[in-house]
């Protein structure tokens, strides 16, 4: 794998992943040139070395169930509609120490509503 390939660390049970910078980049190879075996859906295989993970294998279905994921969820955190002044002023009062406010009543008086 290139230096400039996005690398996914699946951490076994966990399903977390650390990402590079940018989306995941695919490299296709004749299966000829590389023995990989078949994966099932729904698991990834992990291979490593001095116990360093060095590639995952993954279905190509889980394989495009996790780019669509990854791109929706750029999608997501780069398009974040801006926070009301009444979304703010909320965030303000929940940031202040001391007991939190639970009862409804209450809360609206402090936002004025």
């Amino acid at each position: 794998m290139s230096d400039d390939v996005v690398q996914l660390v699946l951490l076994s049970s966990h399903m977390a992943y650390t990402v590079g910078v940018g989306e995941i980049v695919s490299e296709q190879r004749d299966s000829s040139t590389a023995r990989v075996p078949a994966v099932p859906v729904g698991t990834a295989l992990v291979f490593t070395r001095y116990d360093e993970e060095k590639a995952v294998v993954l279905h190509p279905q889980d394989f495009r169930r996790l780019s669509m994921l990854d791109h929706d969820l750029e999608e997501l955190s780069s398009d974040r509609p801006p926070l009301s002044e009444l979304a703010l002023e909320a965030h303000a009062l929940e940031d202040r120490p001391g007991t939190p406010v639970e009862d409804p009543g209450e809360i609206k008086a402090l936002l004025g509503l």
